[in-house]
């Protein structure tokens, strides 16, 4: 199983309030299946700050303006989130499965594969949650609610640091959560 992923950007570079953020079109399948799409957003921060000072305006009437007063105060990250890897976002917007009772943790797989690869540059990675079941689902990758107290709302999991590994050891599609005891911040070399 593999994740194919389609964008198109502007070759122009960003301007006028285009181009700040990279939508992804990610499906996963073999060559007979296709068993999940997803719709990823890189939200490039520091792109954006540099050439604006602040990020409300590129936010301002998108569909990623809900995580400006979350995740973002006086141009930059609030404090709380602001000790991750990279200064980019990785915004998971939507994931279907196509049949739920197969691949086990498919789900979890997916975000785990792309915050290691897209997300390698980014500060955080951010998705809604819709009820209480579906942010312990994801807590157990290593997401926490950033909306605390909320029936739904936006959770966001640290891409510094270390988390859960996602394995198929059975090679079938049926992924495990190995979980990681490690919290400090991932070390970097030089």
């Amino acid at each position: 199983m593999k994740l194919t992923i389609h964008s198109d950007i502007d070759l122009d570079g960003p301007n006028a309030g285009r181009g700040y953020c990279t939508w992804l079109d990610v499906r996963a399948g073999d060559d007979r299946e296709q068993y999940a799409s997803a719709r990823v957003a890189l939200l490039h921060v520091g792109e954006i700050a540099d050439a604006h000072g602040d990020l409300w305006p590129a936010l301002h009437r998108t569909r990623l303006e809900p995580l400006h007063d979350v995740y973002f105060s006086q141009g930059w990250y609030r404090d709380e989130y602001a000790d991750g890897a990279g200064i980019d976002l990785l915004y998971v917007d939507s994931l279907t499965i196509a049949d739920p009772t197969r691949r086990r943790n498919l789900d979890l797989a997916i975000v785990r594969r792309l915050c290691d690869t897209f997300g390698s540059g980014c500060q955080l990675a951010v998705m809604a949650y819709r009820d209480a079941h579906e942010a312990g689902h994801w807590s157990r990758l290593g997401f926490s609610p950033s909306t605390p107290g909320r029936m739904t709302g936006l959770m966001h999991m640290k891409l510094g640091y270390r988390h859960a590994r996602i394995v198929d050891s059975t090679g079938t599609g049926d992924f495990e959560v190995i979980a990681t005891d490690i919290t400090a911040p991932r070390m970097q070399s030089n």
